[in-house]
């Protein structure tokens, strides 16, 4: 196997940040040639998805731990679909 180097490790990070500023860059040509409409829009699905996302996430979680802790406090009943 090949040891790293300092050099090497650098090397890999500054190709990395070429690629992304490559990336940037393209996006930045693609939004400047939109028209404001399009603009507009792009603006609005990248605030729900911001705003929407982690709201989801949230109510997972809450849901997820409110399951969990009824599930530790009955866990030990049996229901009646349970007793047949």
């Amino acid at each position: 196997m090949k040891t790293t180097t300092f050099r090497s490790f650098a090397a890999e990070l500054e190709e990395a940040a070429a690629n992304c500023m490559r990336v940037l860059r393209s996006g930045l040509r693609t939004f400047s040639a939109l028209p404001w409409p399009a603009l507009l829009l792009a603006a609005v699905i990248t605030a729900c998805a911001i705003t929407v996302i982690p709201l989801a996430l949230m109510l997972f979680a809450i849901f997820l731990a409110i399951k969990y802790a009824v599930l530790a406090i009955n866990g030990d009943k049996t229901t009646p679909l349970e007793k047949d």
